[in-house]
């Protein structure tokens, strides 16, 4: 399971954030009849919390003195991403 969205011939490189990439490939919430039932809310969600927070910030990157943590398995992504958040 910890490499489901880490398959190179999938992604290719699964480390590299890339925006353009075909969301129905990712297995976040699972497939068929194993789907969460949640999914709808959950990206419902993020989607307003991330209008929320862009709306409201002049400039966002990250701390170069404190690098981003991968999660540990069974976790996938990171554990933390250090960012500087200067608002509007």
């Amino acid at each position: 399971m910890g490499s489901a969205n880490r398959d190179e011939t999938v992604f290719g490189n699964p480390d590299e954030i890339r925006l353009d990439r075909d969301p129905e490939d990712n297995l976040l919430y699972g497939a068929g009849i194993h789907v969460c039932p949640g999914a709808p809310l959950a990206r419902m969600e993020m989607l307003y919390f991330m209008e929320a927070l862009l709306d409201a910030t002049r400039h966002m990157g990250p701390l170069p003195e404190r690098p981003a943590v991968r999660a540990h398995y069974p976790a996938g992504g990171y554990s933390e991403v250090p960012l500087h958040v200067r608002r509007s």
